[in-house]
């Protein structure tokens, strides 16, 4: 088992967000849609970026890994959960991957836990 947290602070986000190239680099089409869906999404952009370091940090790759090869979505009831792209999946889509984001306007964490 393997665990990685973040902790970002969300206002240092605020300017990157209007950076088109930096959105495209870190975030998928779904995910970015998921953002244009809810009313305050600077706290879930936080959230997500969160779940993205955490999951890199559980892997001990480093940066190795693009961001956008992570894809975090959400199930019906709201609750996040990572979908692999390209050479990770390969070797980590075999794993149970458990994923906890919270945020409170302040702060964004995520936890991830590889099994």
């Amino acid at each position: 088992m393997k665990c990685g947290i973040d902790l970002i602070k969300i206002d240092r986000l605020s300017e990157l967000v209007k950076d088109e190239k930096f959105m495209n680099k870190v975030f998928t089409q779904n995910e970015r849609f998921f953002f244009d869906s809810i009313d305050d999404n600077l706290n879930s952009i936080a959230g997500l970026y969160a779940g993205k370091e955490a999951f890199i940090k559980a892997t001990k790759k480093g940066m190795i890994i693009p961001f956008n090869d992570i894809e975090i979505l959400h199930d019906d009831n709201h609750a996040p959960y990572i979908v692999l792209h390209n050479k990770i999946k390969e070797e980590y889509g075999n794993c149970n991957i458990d994923i906890s984001i919270s945020h409170d306007g302040e702060y964004a964490t995520a936890c991830v836990i590889l099994n």
